[in-house]
């Protein structure tokens, strides 16, 4: 078969675009010869149109055949439950059907009999009878007319209406389409054999579908972005990471493979050769009872983390202000009555002290955000190094209607944020750090830190910090998450004085975990020595009335830009 020709670009890039390879000098570039499934490029960059998606699209037409019964119309639902589990069972299609003339007996009304279509064989092969079986044949047979509960429906039919000699075995034909084939049936059909794993899910942020294709699947790719967005409505446009999150604001580059025709792109170009400034990529995503607005190339955003988002969020609001929440949702989901009305005012009310938290790599906003519109007596100081990502969490803030006084919101370097909310006597009952790749390393910002709140008894109270990493799956995976927290603090942790645990919040990969190492700050930090900040560079900027801003200290050696990731 002729291959067809390649894409000019890889796709195009929100971050980076690459070219693709050129194919042979014999190759034939139309798509006209098309066959299924598509052969694997000799040069491995060569890269598949998207044209030929269309042309593929017809290749999936085909009639099939299915083995069938007809029976009495009075009897179809009690047949159908019967025999559910030899049904002929097809996306989009129905199993009962009429019979047509050509198949009905002298004198028998089309009205009163009908075909149930059947699978093509047994799911799984069962024994042969006694006697069935010869020495030149098989004691096993996936033929579906040999499944006992049919076996006996054929033999007996209904005796008691004088049935018998209606219940006979037929066939049926039905038109098989593309748009009757799933996404992993489809790119089964149209890769090669050598790709065993087919990328038929995906991540999704609102009408976004997120993937990460393996090297191998790379030809195929704007063919497998055009399956996934024909097979789910909801989606518009499906992008690919190309790279990993290397740069200080935790984005990665990508590609947009496909993109559904209507989709807003404010004239941007074709796919394959596209500007990195799309508006399509801005999404709409509703997580926990809020909705977050967000520019999916330019932020950092992660869908598989709303447990994690969850989890933290509940525990820091605490059990009492969580079912007063639940109960307040119960009771808007009912006709609200003037009882009704006074009881929810009661149930505002909540008799736990008030929260302060340090949301210190905020991004747009999944801690805060929900903390602060969903419960009371939660003040948030919300911070974030990307420039975007701060301006979104102001959207997403007004988006939810977070109260300005409980969300305070920072554009500012992590460890400048953590010096700050000191030099200005802010105390906070829990800090959150949600960068796995770098936050234990971030800890070094509390050396030296004097902020503890006086107790009674001369005890002192401290903040609960939650440090997102990765780390691995052994037995060693926690003491080592800890090791690099405590190497970061310059002191040691105990695991029961300072309460430590880590929670495994997901799994990344075969060998990776991400955690969330919690622990109370502790009192050792006060002996270190405090580290000093670099002025090169940094940005101090918070949304507080003008005068609540302090200078940082400068001092050398400056931090490394790529470890103050915020």
């Amino acid at each position: 078969m002729s291959e067809p020709s390649p894409s000019t670009s890889n796709g195009d890039a929100a971050t980076v675009s690459c070219a693709s390879g050129q194919p042979p000098a014999s190759t034939d570039t139309t798509t006209s010869g098309a066959t299924l499934p598509l052969p694997l490029p000799t040069d491995p960059s060569y890269v598949y149109q998207p044209a030929i998606h269309s042309k593929l699209k017809s290749l999936f037409d085909e009639t099939i055949t299915h083995p069938a019964i007809i029976i009495p119309s009075r009897q179809t639902a009690e047949l159908r439950r019967t025999l559910s589990h030899v049904l002929m069972h097809r996306p989009k299609m129905k199993d009962v059907y009429e019979v047509p003339q050509s198949e009905l007996r002298p004198n028998e009304d089309s009205r009163s009999v009908r075909k149930l279509a059947l699978k093509q064989k047994l799911d799984e092969p069962i024994a042969l009878e006694d006697g069935a079986a010869t020495a030149n044949t098989t004691t096993t047979t996936t033929d579906v007319y040999a499944d006992a509960e049919l076996k006996k429906v054929l033999s007996t039919g209904s005796e008691s209406n004088g049935d018998n000699d209606t219940i006979r075995k037929s066939t049926h034909s039905v038109q098989i389409t593309y748009n009757h084939y799933t996404v992993e049936e489809v790119l089964r059909r149209i890769l090669p054999s050598s790709i065993k794993e087919v990328p038929s899910s995906f991540e999704s942020a609102g009408h976004l579908a997120h993937i990460n294709l393996r090297e191998e699947m790379l030809p195929y790719k704007f063919i497998i972005g055009k399956t996934i967005l024909d097979k789910n409505p909801g989606v518009a446009i499906v992008v690919n990471k190309i790279g990993t999150i290397e740069n200080e604001f935790r984005t990665f580059p990508m590609e947009i493979l496909a993109r559904r025709e209507g989709s807003i792109n404010n004239g941007a170009k074709d796919v394959g050769n596209k500007p990195t400034n799309s508006p399509d990529l801005e999404v709409e995503v509703k997580e926990e009872g809020c909705k977050f607005r967000l520019d999916f190339a330019k932020v950092y955003w992660n869908s598989r983390l709303q447990f994690e988002h969850r989890r933290l969020v509940e525990l820091i609001a605490g059990e009492e202000r969580v079912a007063n929440q639940q109960r307040k949702n119960g009771k808007r989901k009912k006709k609200r009555s003037r009882a009704s009305d006074a009881e929810a005012c009661v149930v505002d009310t909540c008799s736990e002290p008030i929260v302060v938290v340090a949301d210190i790599m905020a991004g747009v906003g999944p801690f805060s955000v929900p903390l602060t519109s969903r419960f009371q007596g939660i003040i948030c100081h919300a911070n974030d190094l990307n420039p975007i990502s701060y301006n979104y969490l102001k959207e997403n803030a007004k988006l939810n209607k977070c109260n300005e006084e409980a969300l305070r919101m920072y554009n500012m370097d992590g460890r400048a944020f953590v010096h700050h909310l000191e030099k200005q006597g802010i105390w906070f009952d829990h800090a959150i750090m949600n960068l796995p790749a770098s936050a234990p390393e971030f800890l070094d910002a509390f050396r030296g830190w004097n902020g503890f709140r006086a107790r009674c008894a001369g005890s002192e109270q401290r903040p609960m910090i939650h440090v997102h990493c990765f780390g691995g799956k052994d037995d060693k995976a926690d003491d080592e998450a800890i090791a690099r927290c405590e190497k970061a603090l310059g002191c040691s942790l105990d695991k029961a004085a300072d309460d430590v645990s880590v929670y495994i919040v997901r799994d990344v990969s075969p060998k990776k975990n991400m955690l969330c190492v919690s622990f109370l700050l502790p009192l050792g930090v006060k002996e270190t020595k405090r580290i000093n900040l670099s002025g090169g560079g940094m940005v101090e900027e918070e949304t507080s009335p003008p005068g609540d801003m302090v200078e940082e200290e400068t001092a050398s050696p400056p931090v490394d830009k790529k470890a103050r990731i915020s």
